[in-house]
């Protein structure tokens, strides 16, 4: 969406510093012409008392006058009347001086306001104001000269984590030092500019491409560090896109918005193609990025419209392959292409920050289907479902749980191991605990995807694990996975967790799971992911089955 409002920014950006130049030069001339005024006015009226005094024979005057007030002592008078030019000859010249002191003081006031709105306060860089007045000055004459420019869009990932979890100042502190960073590792003749929270942007002149590749390479390799602030470590990853200004022809060479716009579109390629590394724009990937910008815009409206639907597949005793629970699983019905997976449109409505309102709309489905359920006399399973990362640092989720009077056994908490091992803030282990507290099983989804530890298994305190379906995916055929999955089994059970493995698609599947040791199976061997109405036969299906095969055995 950032590169969606590029064009706005800029136009708006434009308008506004066009503004702040205006009111600059009247501010200025107005002071400038109040200084003026009042030295002129001192001028005239010494001016006009010299003239009084030129115009008149002063000395007989006072002469006669005191020849017929010869009562009256009137040295003092006179003292002053002689004085008086000195004075104001005195006055006057301390007044220019102070005046030009008070110029002086205005002059260096302004500089410093101008430096200042110029300048980003807490890295010293330049601020996006300032940086947008430079790169088009650089990018005419570099028209003009042929010179190549390349422009860097640096983009920190995951910062906000950092934030959220630590606050503004830790933030600030890590950004900071990132900026120092970059300034100490760059030549004379590139151009650092921080224009957002964890935005910089930078100009490069170029000779070849190969430089550009160099430098992107380097600039990722210096950005995935850890960074020390106030005793703690922080990881810290970079995305960079960047745009070439390598065609000189009139209607080819890129101006600041083209060169800005693209250079914002290779960067988001990064991020999806992965994170922690570099892209150079290629047409190819505005196609791509207008795919992202119209999927995020129909994502808003399918919010409003309740597009979404909860689809649910079963979970299975490993043992007497009874259901005893099931997922609730989010699916949109576009209008266009049908019933979409979450693998389509999470990642983007994460990035738009409606993911809480899918998981409140999947909180609901799954309460009215267990009570339409209970109320029909079915089997009513416990349900998961799942819970976001934003959702689980709401200070309100909690107030939503306790509203709804839900009772724990029909409910359980799914939480990515992404979310949960990574970077988990304050609010979140709160709400993590209040839950456990109140009765609620958590349950940790896609196990095994590298994030996870020991410790941090007993810190969340579980009531099951859910291991990756790439983990279990070639148990069949393959004897070190099936050590791989009987050492988490071993692990979880000696910890007091349940096992629960997802990707179960055969009988063998099933069967070697279960002699491994986990307690729960989940897979298309079962079921596929069903919409309501499906998965209400489904249960009342199984249910005819287990109590035929209930009969058999009696």
């Amino acid at each position: 969406m950032k590169g969606l409002v590029t064009f706005t920014v800029l136009t708006v950006e434009k308008r506004n510093r066009t503004l702040r130049q205006i009111r600059y030069m009247i501010v200025k001339l107005t002071q400038r012409k109040t200084l003026l005024w009042e030295a002129g006015f001192t001028l005239v009226v010494f001016a006009g008392l010299a003239a009084l005094f030129a115009s008149v024979d002063l000395f007989e005057a006072l002469y006669n006058f005191s020849r017929t007030h010869e009562n009256y002592e009137f040295d003092d008078i006179f003292a002053a009347i002689f004085a008086l030019p000195a004075v104001l000859t005195v006055f006057l010249f301390r007044r220019l001086r102070d005046l030009k002191k008070e110029m002086g003081l205005r002059e260096q006031a302004q500089g410093k306001v101008q430096e200042l709105a110029s300048m980003d306060p807490l890295t010293g860089l330049a601020n996006r104001v300032q940086f947008f007045s430079d790169i088009k000055t650089r990018l005419k004459t570099g028209q003009i000269k042929k010179t190549r420019y390349a422009l860097f869009h640096i983009d920190l990932d995951r910062f906000k984590q950092i934030n959220d979890r630590y606050g503004p100042v830790v933030g600030d502190g890590v950004l900071k030092q990132v900026s120092e960073l970059l300034e100490s590792r760059l030549d004379d003749d590139a151009m650092l500019a921080r224009i957002s929270s964890d935005e910089f942007l930078l100009l490069k002149s170029y000779k070849n491409r190969s430089e550009i590749s160099d430098l992107g390479h380097y600039l990722v390799k210096l950005l995935n560090r850890s960074i020390a602030f106030r005793g703690v470590e922080h990881a810290v990853t970079t995305s960079i896109g960047i745009a070439l200004n390598d065609d000189f022809a009139p209607n080819r060479y890129l101006n600041f918005e083209r060169l800005m716009t693209s250079a914002d579109i290779a960067m988001f390629a990064a991020k999806s193609n992965g994170r922690n590394r570099f892209e150079i724009y290629h047409p190819s990937m505005r196609q791509e990025f207008e795919a992202r910008t119209i999927l995020a815009e129909e994502l808003l409206k399918a919010v409003e419209r309740r597009e979404f639907e909860a689809y649910f597949q079963p979970l299975m005793d490993a043992r007497t392959f009874e259901v005893v629970g099931a997922e609730a699983l989010v699916r949109w019905r576009h209008p266009e292409k049908g019933i979409l997976a979450p693998v389509a449109f999470i990642e983007a409505a994460e990035s738009l920050g409606i993911i809480s309102d899918i998981d409140q709309f999947m909180f609901d489905e799954a309460l009215r289907i267990r009570n339409k359920l209970k109320d029909a006399g079915s089997i009513t399973p416990r349900i998961s479902v799942n819970i976001s990362a934003d959702r689980l640092k709401s200070p309100l989720f909690l107030h939503t749980i306790r509203n709804i009077n839900v009772e724990p056994e029909a409910l359980v908490f799914e939480i990515s191991e992404a979310v949960t091992f990574e970077n988990l803030d304050d609010m979140s282990r709160f709400n993590l605990e209040a839950l456990a507290d109140q009765g609620f099983e958590v349950e940790i989804d896609d196990f095994g995807s590298g994030r996870a530890s020991i410790l941090s298994l007993l810190e969340m305190r579980p009531k099951r694990l859910k291991i990756d379906r790439n983990l279990t995916a070639p148990i069949v055929t393959s004897e070190s996975s099936r050590k791989l999955i009987k050492s988490v089994v071993d692990m979880a059970t000696a910890l007091g967790i349940e096992v629960v493995a997802e990707g179960v698609e055969t009988l063998e599947h099933a069967e070697i799971l279960a002699d491994q040791g986990c307690h729960l199976l989940q897979g298309y061997y079962f079921a596929k992911p069903m919409p309501e109405a499906e998965f209400i036969r489904y249960l009342d299906c199984h249910s005819a089955e287990q109590a035929t095969a209930a009969e058999l055995i009696a």
